[in-house]
């Protein structure tokens, strides 16, 4: 293919840095835009197993996560005040390669370093129009460029996904998330679920000393949390956690420091118009019951790009890319829907902890083999 194409990747988070290499790495023209101004946001944190970790080294960027991360070993399940069981990542994941968990700050960093492409911070786009095979795009700095192709990894409200596929905005998972991170208490060694009467409370070490944690109800309905009085509220609602779950509530104290968003969910099974193309959140973002959304953004680029390097046109390259993608997209939305259901009931909790072993391997099998 032409090493003189030149592509548009919309966003820079981890889909869109690691696009915007893999192609440069191809010997493509590459410019990289972002909406936002900077990185600043509420610090949080990220689970990137085994799948995913694969996918960023086919990438050559799984050495600079790992280095700002930790390796994490098992996954933990408890009722609050009751059972406990334990699988290792080993068997969850048989020789594909290590899980981390890492801040989210420092894992976009990382790829930022690893990117020789210098990020347009504050632009993004406006519309897109094609014509035959180019793609003129109206961005927010007022300039008009065309490019051969466009990658849409600008998240689950990309503007890309809506400018050429109106009326696709994300609808509401089920879930609701509050997050944060806080000093990893000595007790928290793996990625660490607690039951809680409200919902869910999980923990992480993500290295540096850290800990990244996550509580999640299940309403019917989403709602709003106002900052003010939010770490309070967060206390309050799983404040029967127990073990490492409760010194990380504990820690729960800064209103400031606590992000709070409703889960929202997209499946593109088409994720690709012409010579606009959809990664990650844009084309399949889920709830995090499953921690997939990094990993299979990694898979999606590694996809992408490699059909991009081996067929003669972006027209085929596209088309294989989606056809590709679309088992591995939808069974993940599947399984995320069907583990809310038995985090959400009461009822399913001693089933759940008891059945975890084998709930986490069957759950994560048909992503075992590369995609």
């Amino acid at each position: 293919m032409n090493a003189k194409r030149r592509v548009l990747v919309a966003g820079a988070g981890i889909a869109g840095l690691t696009a915007a290499k893999a192609l440069h790495d191809f010997g493509w023209q590459v410019d990289l835009v972002e909406r936002r101004e900077t990185l600043d946001a509420i610090p949080t944190g990220l689970f990137i197993p085994a799948n995913g970790m694969r996918a960023f080294a086919n990438l050559g960027v799984a050495g600079a996560l790992r280095s700002r991360g930790q390796e994490l070993t098992h996954l933990s399940a408890r009722s609050a005040g009751g059972g406990a069981s334990r699988v290792q990542l080993a068997a969850v994941w048989p020789q594909v390669g290590p899980s981390i968990g890492i801040e989210r700050e420092s894992a976009v960093r990382a790829l930022l370093a690893s990117c020789p492409v210098t990020v347009q911070w504050g632009n993004g786009v406006q519309r897109l129009e094609q014509h035959g095979k180019q793609v003129s795009v109206t961005l927010s700095d007022g300039t008009c460029p065309e490019y051969d192709l466009v990658i849409g990894a600008d998240g689950v409200n990309s503007a890309v996904r809506l400018s050429m596929w109106p009326g696709t905005a994300a609808e509401y998972a089920g879930d609701c998330w509050w997050r944060g991170v806080v000093a990893c208490p000595a007790g928290l060694e793996d990625w660490n679920l607690c039951l809680c009467r409200e919902g869910v409370f999980l923990a992480e070490p993500i290295g540096g000393g850290l800990a990244y944690w996550t509580a999640g109800t299940y309403p019917a309905q989403p709602f709003d949390d106002p900052v003010a009085g939010r770490a309070e509220r967060v206390r309050e609602w799983f404040g029967d956690a127990d073990g490492p779950h409760a010194e990380i509530l504990a820690q729960v104290k800064d209103d400031s420091r606590v992000q709070f968003s409703p889960a929202r969910q997209i499946l593109m099974r088409r994720p690709a118009r012409g010579r606009v193309v959809l990664v990650g959140d844009a084309a399949h973002a889920t709830g995090p019951s499953m921690a997939q959304g990094a990993s299979m953004a990694a898979e999606d680029v590694h996809v992408l790009t490699r059909e991009l390097a081996r067929v003669a046109t972006i027209d085929t390259a596209l088309i294989r890319y989606a056809i590709r993608r679309a088992p591995r997209n939808s069974y993940v939305h599947e399984t995320t829907a069907m583990r809310n259901r038995l985090a959400a009931q009461p009822a399913n909790r001693a089933a759940l902890i008891r059945e975890w072993p084998n709930l986490s391997v069957q759950s994560f099998a048909p992503l075992v083999p590369p995609p």
